[in-house]
């Protein structure tokens, strides 16, 4: 009987480490790592720029790469001769979410607030701010979605 079986320790670590066995908490551990990725690259270059869009641009790209790396090797664990490929496709995915956001705050929020907020008697920011947690919720799982079916699918010709 090893010590840590005796202390107990196994049979607590145990639950927690299988945890890590699950695809989808794996994707919310990096997902939640990719967006602290984003928020000190935005303030680290905010701080060096005084910029918006520059330090916009430089932490959206940090975390689009961090997140795609992270994705592919720890979250789907995916095997590919064609890395190019992949990025691409990943990278695609996220701008075309990206320009879907953006479209559903410009109908919703620039065009017609009026929509929302009558619907669920919301003031305009309690309105802007709902709509962006369902929103983020969306884009979160549709990206999931896609890299699991479309950019990280398993490769039937590789053997597991």
């Amino acid at each position: 009987t090893s010590y840590l079986a005796v202390t107990g320790v196994q049979t607590c670590a145990l639950p927690i480490l299988n945890l890590f066995k699950s695809e989808t908490v794996r994707y919310l551990i990096f997902g939640v790592l990719a967006t602290a990725v984003y928020a000190f690259v935005k303030w680290l270059t905010w701080q060096a720029w005084h910029s918006g869009w520059g330090s916009e641009t430089a932490a959206q790209a940090s975390s689009i790469i961090f997140a795609f790396f992270t994705n592919k090797l720890f979250v789907f664990k995916h095997e590919s001769s064609n890395l190019l490929r992949d990025f691409i496709n990943f990278t695609s995915g996220r701008i075309v979410l990206l320009l879907l956001s953006i479209f559903i705050n410009w109908w919703f929020i620039d065009q017609h607030p009026d929509i929302l907020m009558n619907l669920f008697g919301l003031s305009k920011n309690n309105m802007v701010a709902a709509l962006n947690l369902v929103v983020q919720v969306l884009i979160i799982v549709i990206n999931y979605l896609y890299s699991k079916f479309f950019v990280f699918k398993k490769d039937k010709n590789l053997t597991e």
